[in-house]
């Protein structure tokens, strides 16, 4: 499965960009690179700026691709992921101009709240954190989401989608 996650969409929901930023991300690859080496995915994430400007990650960290935006804004290379890896891909963010614009390519847009859950329990530490965050959509866009292509669904109505299914399929290998 390939993940995209909104770099600093994520680090600002765990407590702001203030501090140490550097470190914060740092912290957060590392955390990613346990999760990737854990469930087997590909994990990219994306954060603002240049290498150069804000600093890479002290060693390379192996499981996770980290991509800083250059001159561009890391939604916009969100958004270009996301359009590249179509259905396969697994978006997380916050940012609702990302969610809506990933939405169209095809794959689960997820939010950081959800996310955090989910990475929390596969390092072992949902005890620490809120578990009983429910997989269906919230109204404040925290959960997860798949576009439905067409309109109104037809069929055995107790059936969820393809789309549907497809995405809960993805969910539970997070």
């Amino acid at each position: 499965m390939d993940i995209v996650i909104d770099g600093y969409n994520m680090i600002g929901s765990r407590g702001g960009l203030w501090g140490d930023v550097a470190a914060k991300r740092e912290a957060f690859v590392a955390e990613l690179a346990r999760y990737a080496r854990a469930k087997g995915h590909t994990v990219t994430v994306v954060f603002d700026g240049a290498a150069d400007g804000i600093g890479k990650p002290a060693l390379p960290v192996a499981g996770v691709r980290v991509l800083f935006s250059r001159g561009e804004r890391a939604d916009d290379v969100v958004i270009r992921l996301s359009a590249r890896l179509g259905g396969r891909g697994t978006i997380v963010s916050s940012d609702r101009e990302v969610r809506e614009k990933c939405r169209s390519h095809g794959g689960v847009i997820l939010g950081v709240k959800d996310f955090e859950r989910r990475l929390a329990e596969a390092l072992g530490e949902a005890g620490r954190r809120d578990a009983r965050h429910h997989m269906d959509e919230e109204k404040d866009g925290d959960g997860a989401e798949q576009s439905r292509v067409g309109g109104e669904k037809r069929g055995n109505p107790f059936r969820l989608s393809k789309t549907e299914r497809r995405t809960r399929k993805r969910l539970e290998r997070l």
